[in-house]
C-alpha cells in the first residue's frame, strides 16, 4: 500500500549526498525513502538533480542511473493549474516561501497526509489533511 507520503527534495538530498561528518541525517532520510511509493513532483526532480550535480559533482551518467531508478520507485505529479492557484493562497495566508507553496500545493493535491521537509514547520497542519513532519529533526 503506498505511503500516501510526499517528500521534499532535501530529505531526497540528505539521503543521496555522502556526508561521514552527518550519518544520523542520512539514516533518517534514506529511512523516508523505503516507504512504499511516496510522491514527489517535478519540482522536486528538477531541484534534487540540480543540487545534486552542482554540490555533490555527480556526473550525467550517474544521474541517469540515479533518476531512473529513483523515478521507478514513486509517484510522480506534475505541476498544473489548481497548484499554482494554491500555492498562491498558501503565500498569502500561511507565509511560505514560492518555492515551499508550490510544494506544500503539490502535496495537498495530490491527496497525501504527510509532507516530509527539513525547511518547513514541523508538526504544522494545513487544510486538516497535510502534516508537515522534520524526520531529520532529533
Amino acid at each position: 500500500m503506498p505511503a500516501n507520503v510526499f517528500v521534499d527534495s532535501n530529505i531526497w538530498l540528505y539521503a543521496f549526498v555522502q556526508n561521514p561528518l552527518d550519518t544520523r541525517r542520512q539514516r533518517a532520510a534514506t529511512f523516508v525513502l523505503e516507504l512504499d511509493g511516496p510522491v514527489i513532483s517535478s519540482q522536486v526532480v528538477r531541484e534534487t538533480c540540480f543540487n545534486l550535480v552542482k554540490k555533490s559533482g555527480r556526473t550525467k551518467p550517474e544521474l541517469q542511473l540515479l533518476v531512473t531508478d529513483w523515478l521507478s520507485t514513486c509517484e510522480v505529479i506534475h505541476s498544473n493549474v489548481v497548484q499554482h492557484v494554491l500555492a498562491s493562497q498558501l503565500r498569502q495566508d500561511g507565509g511560505f516561501s514560492y518555492w515551499d507553496s508550490l510544494i506544500v500545493a503539490s502535496a495537498l493535491d495530490a491527496g497525501c497526509t504527510t509532507l516530509y521537509s527539513e525547511g518547513m514547520q514541523h508538526g504544522r497542519g494545513l487544510r486538516g489533511q497535510l502534516t508537515i513532519l522534520n524526520p531529520l529533526q532529533a
